[in-house]
């Protein structure tokens, strides 16, 4: 069965200081052609920084960007709540801010396998994986996790974003045309 046509369509994104990763990702799995992949839910991991920027730039009210993403584009309900983003941990169990140490990596590449391992085994459910966002780390574990534990209905993607955007803290996925 194609990954669109799944009861449970997830869109687990690897990011890190720029949330736009996640508005992205959505605009291309679901506006520009087809088959389109809509998430039924999204899950992040992230740092505890990359979660608050998250919280305050998608799923606030003002500017909300994951929410008129959504309305812009006519998008049904998809599961993006504060609880959605999995924030990494260090081996000690304490939030990451950052990944800095080589502990702090090892901790990283040991909760994203969990977490693609987990999310993987529910038969119901295709997997759509980003690894645009985050450390350089993030994305090739996620990746990597990806590899050993996902099935036909998985997939993995990179999101590309053109100049001027790439680098614009205030892009989050390109306006609809009004004409």
């Amino acid at each position: 069965m194609s990954p669109e046509k799944y009861p449970q369509r997830l869109l687990l994104c690897a990011a890190g200081l720029s949330p736009q990763i996640v508005t992205e990702t959505l605009y291309a799995l679901t506006v520009p052609g087809e088959p389109r992949f809509v998430p039924t839910e999204i899950r992040l991991l992230t740092t505890a920084e990359g979660a608050e920027r998250a919280r305050l730039t998608l799923l606030s009210d003002e500017p909300g960007w994951f929410h008129r993403l959504r309305r812009d584009y006519g998008l049904p309900e998809i599961r993006f709540t504060l609880d959605s983003p999995h924030i990494l941990r260090a081996a000690d169990g304490r939030l990451l801010a950052d990944i800095r140490t080589p502990e702090d990596n090892e901790a990283i590449a040991d909760a994203i396998t969990h977490q693609v391992r987990a999310l993987t085994a529910d038969p119901e459910c295709a997997v759509h994986a980003s690894i645009a966002g985050g450390r350089k780390t993030m994305g090739f574990y996620l990746g990597y996790a990806l590899s050993l534990f996902g099935r036909p209905q998985d997939r993995l993607s990179h999101v590309l974003v053109s100049s001027p955007f790439e680098s614009n803290p205030n892009f989050f996925y390109p306006a609809p045309c009004l004409g």
